[in-house]
């Protein structure tokens, strides 16, 4: 089996886990936000922390050239 560079994986249901390389930059699940394994506060910063983590994500993949 090839190895392909993962970009998302769902290793648990409903949950979106982006990957920059082996590590995880962002994970979305029915439970909260995480950002490089820290769980984000829900607060009223939520949302950007959120945003900027998956705006450094796409970024990577640009930069990998996995658009």
């Amino acid at each position: 089996m090839s190895q392909q560079p993962a970009s998302f994986r769902d290793p648990v249901p409903n949950n979106i886990i982006c990957l920059a390389g082996s590590d995880e930059m962002l994970r979305i699940g029915p439970d909260g936000f995480w950002v490089r394994g820290q769980k984000v506060p829900q607060d009223d910063r939520e949302a950007l922390a959120v945003y900027n983590a998956f705006k450094q994500w796409m970024a990577w993949m640009s930069l990998q050239g996995n658009t």
